[in-house]
């Protein structure tokens, strides 16, 4: 008995001994309980590492980057960027003539050229002026507007512009499907197996070919809106040549007498336009009187009363109608 409670003895003791044996080499070998929570070393663990810091990229040449980059593409979106420049000018000149030759002249030289002009010379009571309408590149508005400064006063000056950026790549895409479409009718055509195919197929290609054409057609006229600049040029004089002060009783009664000689010259005019018409009127209004005349003048005499003839009138004279 006393032996078999021995060798008992010695299992649980050698069983506890190898039990913490295996509790040991587990906790050498174990994450610490600090590194398990945190996630992060403590600062005796990491002295060694804070003399190698981790390498950075230059502040500086990161913004340099990004803004080069930037740059680039503000550069590419002005160019796809698509304006019709219009404006009015007003100018002074000693000589509006004289200026809009000058005007002339710097449109051509910058490549424009003027698709209207209007003047007129210095009368009594009105300065001469001149009006142009002056078409140049869009590139070239800055440097026409500083030639027009240098010829004359500029005294108002409204320049705007419309963005049709929109419009411009709306029309290409159009443009490009309807030509892509085109020649798929095309290739059709040339394929078709029986007539009533063939008639189809070229009503649609004649069809879609139209609609191409008025395509290309808005697409040009934008373009040369946008290409070419509108400017609207008026060129007034600065002085007016023509009586000062108070006008006098002479220049009302010479003002007058012109003006009468003006009437009559106005309404000999007039029936000398007339004339032709009155000798028309006049002639048949004397064959209808010889007309009337002449049927007059046929009728017999009977039909006519006398002017001698009494007429009784019997209830005058008082006597009844027999019964």
């Amino acid at each position: 008995m006393t032996r078999r409670l021995l060798s008992m003895a010695g299992i649980v003791i050698a069983g506890t001994v190898l039990l913490t044996g295996c509790g040991a080499m587990g906790a050498s070998t174990a994450e610490p309980e600090f590194m398990q929570e945190s996630g992060t070393a403590p600062e005796w663990a990491t002295d060694g590492q804070e003399s190698a810091p981790m390498p950075q990229e230059d502040a500086g040449g990161g913004d340099s980057g990004a803004s080069g980059a930037q740059g680039a593409e503000a550069q590419a979106v002005d160019e796809d960027r698509a304006v019709i420049v219009t404006g009015s000018v007003s100018m002074r000149a000693g000589d509006p003539l004289q200026a809009a030759d000058a005007v002339t002249d710097a449109t051509e030289a910058r490549g424009g050229t003027i698709d209207r002009r209007a003047e007129g010379a210095s009368t009594d009571f009105e300065p001469a002026w001149a009006t142009l309408t002056v078409r140049v590149p869009a590139v070239e508005v800055d440097g026409m507007l500083d030639a027009l400064r240098g010829l004359a006063e500029v005294t108002t000056l409204d320049l705007g512009e419309e963005v049709v950026t929109n419009q411009v790549r709306d029309l290409e895409v159009r443009v490009n499907a309807s030509r892509a479409s085109v020649d798929r009718l095309t290739e059709l055509l040339t394929t078709a197996a029986d007539t009533e195919t063939l008639l189809e197929v070229e009503a649609q290609l004649t069809q879609r070919t139209s609609e191409l054409e008025s395509l290309l057609s808005q697409q040009r006229a934008l373009d040369e809106q946008v290409s070419m600049s509108t400017l609207e040029v008026q060129i007034r004089s600065t002085t007016v040549e023509g009586p000062t002060g108070t006008p006098s009783f002479w220049d009302g009664l010479v003002n007058g007498w012109n003006g009468f000689l003006a009437w009559g010259a106005t309404f000999l005019f007039g029936l000398g336009q007339a004339m032709p018409v009155l000798v028309i009127l006049a002639l048949l209004a004397l064959l209808a009187w010889l007309i009337v005349r002449r049927v007059v003048k046929r009728m017999p005499a009977g039909t006519t009363p006398s002017g001698h003839t009494k007429v009784v009138n019997p209830v005058a004279t008082g006597s009844a109608p027999a019964e």
